[in-house]
């Protein structure tokens, strides 16, 4: 049993659903199932009971429960009396991230997260993916938010949201809603450039209908998610970007968001540090403000 499994469990006592828990947690429902069925065979006995609404505790469950909450807020109270004892200079966080989500999410949740703890001084690094993933393998960042999933046994990944890549065009555009992939390969485009999570996930996608980047008609490439923003709004050229990136603009009517039909391009942010890193007290925290399925902050 480790704090992770505590996680869970009380995660699904509170929202009394596997499948609830599973996306709070950005985890499937049978990893989910797995990991109370484990505590469940290693104490022997049954923790919830099983109904056609949802799951509820069992009076061992209960006892379960009230500990597991108990041992998660010592576990926080440990690190943070060995933070004093050990002496350790954690007041800063040095926080790298991808282009979309440090832009848009992270300033304000920063924002917040400085009116909880105003000692903690963070300062944020934002580059595309690459450069971003470089940073962390190089110690030059605490850690990271980068979108996609990079598989690597050096490295943690901590889900933090899901989003997905959609078409922005002009609002005086004739499309709506939804075009075929035939016309989105002749759509006049302007492109993030080599590095960018955006561009790698697009990528994926048309290689899974047998296109490439290639079979585009790009126009011209941007680094910056602002400055493709403002070129679509003039009328410049189409893109392909973070739904989160646009909601402003969606909500205001100054960019149409349209989808490709039968590609879906899901996207999902992590936080990111070294296996073997020692996190302070205060990085600990924040990764716990921003990934937290009850106590999200992500703006």
């Amino acid at each position: 049993m480790d704090n992770y499994q505590l996680k869970i469990f009380c995660t699904v006592t509170r929202s009394q659903s596997f499948s609830k828990a599973a996306k709070l947690l950005h985890m499937s429902q049978p990893a989910v199932s797995t990991q109370i069925k484990n505590l469940e065979e290693y104490y022997e006995g049954q923790l919830f009971e099983r109904t056609p609404h949802g799951v509820i505790l069992t009076k061992a469950g209960e006892v379960f429960y009230s500990y597991a909450e108990k041992i998660l807020d010592l576990y926080d109270e440990m690190e943070q009396q060995l933070e004093g004892v050990l002496q350790r200079k954690s007041h800063q966080i040095i926080v790298g991230a991808s282009t979309t989500i440090g832009n848009v999410s992270l300033p304000c949740s920063i924002y917040l997260f400085k009116e909880e703890y105003p000692e903690v001084s963070i300062r944020l690094e934002i580059a595309n993916s690459d450069e971003v993933l470089r940073k962390v393998m190089a110690n030059e960042v605490d850690i990271a938010v980068i979108e996609g999933y990079h598989e690597s046994p050096e490295l943690n990944a901590i889900p933090v949201t899901s989003d997905e890549l959609v078409l922005i065009v002009p609002q005086h555009s004739q499309d709506e809603g939804s075009i075929s992939l035939e016309k989105f390969l002749k759509k006049p485009l302007i492109l993030r450039e080599d590095g960018s999570g955006t561009r790698k996930i697009l990528a994926a996608a048309l290689t899974q209908r047998g296109h490439s980047i290639n079979d585009l008609n790009v126009i011209t490439e941007m680094t910056t998610i602002d400055a493709i923003k403002s070129a679509v709004e003039a009328g410049l050229g189409e893109a392909i970007v973070p739904r989160l990136a646009v909601r402003k603009e969606a909500y205001l009517g100054s960019l149409k968001v349209l989808t490709i039909q039968g590609m879906d391009m899901p996207l999902d942010f992590n936080i990111i540090y070294p296996v073997h890193k020692s996190l302070s007290t205060a990085a600990k925290r924040f990764i716990r403000f921003l990934s937290d399925p009850e106590e999200r902050y992500l703006c």
